[in-house]
């Protein structure tokens, strides 16, 4: 096998924070990362909205954001489908459970995915599996048993642990690979149902870092290391929560009777609520003729200023951003007031009307990379991009709530008892780590998505039509 031969290792460390890994590696817990800073680059990238796992994971897998692949959340409801009839698979999904096994027949079959490019390739306990085959799923045998344990006993290193051994595994068995992709999921497990700097979370944290170490020192004595692109990141970034606020509760005592997971089924319902990472709700109203998800006149007709102006006054309520009248027109309000986002061909623009809920002043700029580049150190990084993506689902519902850090949507049903959220547009959800072993690529700012066309581009493949920029 050459030596010459380039090759791509992808770990996916899930929920990582790139302040939690500066602070690792500043303290000497983290000797392999420190390595690869040293020698290469680490920078900080914006993730999409949702930040969730499973819709994070077609950025850098597919190079299109959630919105585009019609995956708008890990739960989610398609009002014109189950308005055409109950009994449809449909109509409504959850990732959560038995129906992550959708997911690779959920996505558009025209968008391909770097397993699809790029030849002998492999996964780790990644859901998007999607034309692998059994014998490279490398996480596939014991997986739902290993995930089940680990969620009802809180056991989540060995998850991690057995992973790399099957990384190991791999690499031992004389096989040759293009591309891996590992992941990592004890990071986020961990900060959910602790804390983001719990002692469990830094061994989790730990553990990826030592299987970095123990692949890189065989890859080096293979002699492939030299000509390996490594590449890690994270889909989300995770805030501790310490108020549950439950949302489907909320709009049913509204009088909007609500379906959502795991409660699908109930007579006459007036809207449905579908929370992603916990900090992310979309709301979909039934209440009204026609199967379409409503603009700005409508929804208020539907939904109520009333019912609205109390939504807002709720704590755990950030802001919520829903169409406006015209296409390519966002609505975000907060319970100050709202500003107006546009896309319109190629410019975005930000103007507040009565309020500056996402603090962003007045903003035109032209591209979807002066849009990154403008908002990129404010509260809500990409966030005209993001929302602008978000609503080209009908999937992402008639309102879509992010919730305020500290808080999330979603209570009773979470068991074991969530500690920590994802989801949302802030900042802490939507920056993520991006390590590469490499020196002198773009430094401009980057998105997850600049990962698909950055590792084509070094694999000398044809990069079809993404939402990203190579790095390279």
């Amino acid at each position: 096998m050459s030596t010459d031969k380039k090759r791509v290792l992808f770990y996916l460390l899930d929920g990582a924070r790139p302040d939690m890994l500066t602070e690792l590696i500043a303290q000497g817990k983290l000797p392999h990362l420190q390595q690869l800073v040293e020698e290469g680059t680490f920078q900080i990238a914006t993730t999409c909205f949702p930040s969730t796992t499973g819709p994070a994971y077609l950025p850098f897998l597919t190079g299109q954001f959630p919105g585009t692949m019609n995956i708008p959340g890990i739960r989610w409801f398609d009002k014109q489908e189950f308005k055409r009839t109950r009994w449809n698979k449909m109509a409504m999904r959850s990732y959560c459970g038995l129906e992550a096994g959708w997911f690779n027949t959920d996505m558009p079959a025209d968008k391909a995915t770097l397993f699809d490019l790029l030849g002998e390739s492999y996964n780790l306990y990644n859901m998007i599996t999607r034309n692998i085959p059994d014998t490279h799923d490398l996480g596939k045998k014991g997986k739902n048993w290993l995930y089940t344990r680990a969620h009802f006993l809180k056991r989540h290193h060995p998850v991690d642990i057995q992973g790399h051994e099957r990384i190991m595994g791999l690499l031992k068995s004389g096989k040759d690979f293009d591309f891996l992709f590992a992941v990592f999921p004890s990071v986020d497990w961990d900060s959910h149902y602790h804390h983001i700097r719990d002692h469990r979370t830094i061994a989790a944290y730990q553990i990826a870092d030592n299987s970095i170490g123990e692949v890189r020192d065989y890859l080096e004595k293979k002699g492939w290391w030299k000509n390996m692109l490594f590449m890690l990141t994270s889909d989300h970034g995770l805030t501790p929560s310490h108020t549950h606020f439950d949302l489907g509760d909320w709009m049913t005592k509204q009088g909007m009777k609500s379906v959502g997971y795991p409660i699908i089924w109930r007579q006459n319902p007036k809207s449905a609520v579908m929370i992603s990472g916990n900090s992310f709700g979309s709301v979909h109203l039934l209440n009204h003729d026609g199967d379409h998800v409503l603009q700005e006149k409508e929804l208020v007709d539907h939904f109520s200023k009333e019912r609205m102006d109390e939504l807002l006054k709720k704590k755990a309520v950030d802001f919520i951003t829903y169409r406006g009248n015209r296409e390519g027109e966002y609505y975000v309000q907060n319970h100050q007031g709202k500003a107006l986002i546009s896309q319109h061909q190629e410019t975005y623009a930000y103007r507040p009307i009565d309020a500056d809920p996402l603090f962003l002043q007045n903003i035109t700029v032209k591209g979807h990379r002066g849009a990154l580049e403008s908002t990129f150190n404010s509260l809500y990084p990409d966030a005209l991009v993001q929302i602008s993506q978000l609503f080209k689902s009908r999937r992402a519902g008639d309102i879509v709530v992010s919730a305020r850090n500290g808080y999330d949507l979603r209570d009773f049903w979470e068991y074991p008892e969530h500690k920590g959220s994802h989801g949302s547009l802030t900042k802490e959800h939507i920056h993520v780590p991006l390590i590469y072993n490499q020196k002198g690529w773009a430094e401009h700012a980057a998105r997850t998505a600049d990962i698909f066309p950055t590792i084509l581009k070094w694999m000398d493949k044809p990069v079809p039509v993404n939402e990203g920029n190579a790095l390279n």
